[in-house]
């Protein structure tokens, strides 16, 4: 039977899964998260911030750097040609609110546009400081709610909590596509973020890395499978993905596959893993049986040295654009350029170099 996540089930499943306070506001029951985590989920999800009714704020889309993996082409994005654009500290300072108190998750669920306008409108007036509320779309027309992004946030937060390095929505190929979801066991990546003192909690979505400036964890390096790669696909509305998850496992860069479904009971072939709800509603993990043999492959070390270096571009993102000019005249003795400029600069600097210069910031 294909479960939909209701308004109800969303409750119960931050209820079984996580330490987050439900709570009553004046925009009807929400999940109350730290503004941190709170931006993560906004960037993961499309959720937005509620300061305007009709057009509420999301960063989804905005911290992106490559559409292609194994490439270093910018998209308009974190970077707009040289420039620092969309970064979490630019954005923190032309909307203050966004690393400013706790924010309140509010799951509203509506079959038209115009119903779930109009009830926003009716609560902002009377909604203390309406910044601080974030608004879970849970679109009753649409087969399966439109929740697969939430089921990425939830695959996202269980990888997370066994030490990997995570992102939806990855960068990959035209060819093969965007997969919902991937997790990196980078030990390497995990290794140099300790020495320097920096490691966003067991594990961190790779947006963290771009928030160092506004927010750190200080802990202790946790051990993971050397370079264990996992890609995922999300589906509430079918319980069918077979086809797309076997395109990415084809391209020999990833160590297994996951269906991502809030209610499948089993995976579609014993060489995919599983990542669904139990009858508790507790994320419930089912790993492969066999190992996928993939029909085509692109270099595995290639790839993981691309890894590296996207996440030194996240890092560079905590600099403005007058420290990163500084910075890279310092480094080369003349201003910078051309995007094969900002491109040289990270690929060939130490992750070392590029973690104490984020840290003295």
């Amino acid at each position: 039977m294909n479960v939909e996540i209701s308004k109800d089930l969303y409750f119960r499943i931050f209820d079984h899964n996580f330490d987050y306070k439900i709570v009553e506001t004046t925009m009807g029951t929400a999940i109350r998260m730290p503004c941190f985590d709170a931006f993560i989920y906004s960037c993961v999800t499309g959720s937005g911030y509620l300061e305007n009714p009709v057009y509420p704020f999301t960063p989804k889309g905005l911290l992106k750097l490559f559409y292609n993996a194994f490439n270093y082409k910018f998209v308009t994005g974190i970077f707009d040609n040289t420039s620092l654009k969309n970064t979490p500290y630019i954005l923190s300072q032309a909307k203050k609110y966004l690393f400013n108190g706790d924010k309140y998750i509010v799951p509203i669920e509506f079959i038209y546009e115009s119903e779930l306008t109009a009830y926003l409108k009716s609560k902002c007036p009377s909604t203390d400081i309406p910044e601080n509320y974030i608004i879970q779309r849970i679109e009753a027309r649409k087969t399966g709610n439109g929740m697969e992004p939430f089921l990425e946030y939830l695959a996202a937060e269980h990888f997370k909590n066994n030490g990997y390095i995570v992102e939806n929505q990855i960068p990959l190929a035209h060819s093969v596509g965007s997969p919902d979801f991937g997790a990196y066991g980078l030990e390497e990546i995990i290794s140099s973020l300790s020495s320097c003192g920096f490691l966003p909690g067991r594990g961190f979505h790779i947006i963290e890395l771009a928030m160092v400036r506004l927010y750190h964890h200080v802990g202790s390096k946790e051990t993971l499978p050397h370079n264990n790669l996992i890609v995922g696909e999300a589906k509430s509305n079918t319980t069918s993905m077979y086809k797309q998850l076997e395109k990415y496992l084809d391209t020999g860069l990833f160590d297994a596959g996951f269906e991502i479904h809030p209610s499948k009971a089993k995976p579609g072939a014993d060489y995919f893993g599983l990542v669904t709800l139990d009858s508790n509603q507790r994320i419930k993990v089912i790993p492969p049986i066999s190992k996928y043999i993939p029909r085509q492959m692109l270099s595995r070390t290639e790839y993981v040295t691309w890894l590296k270096n996207y996440m030194k571009f996240y890092l560079l993102a905590n600099l403005t654009n007058d420290e990163l000019n500084q910075f890279y005249i310092e480094t080369n003795g003349r201003p910078l350029s051309s995007q094969t400029d900002v491109v040289n600069f990270v690929i060939h600097m130490d992750i070392s170099v590029l973690l104490n210069k984020v840290k003295g910031l």
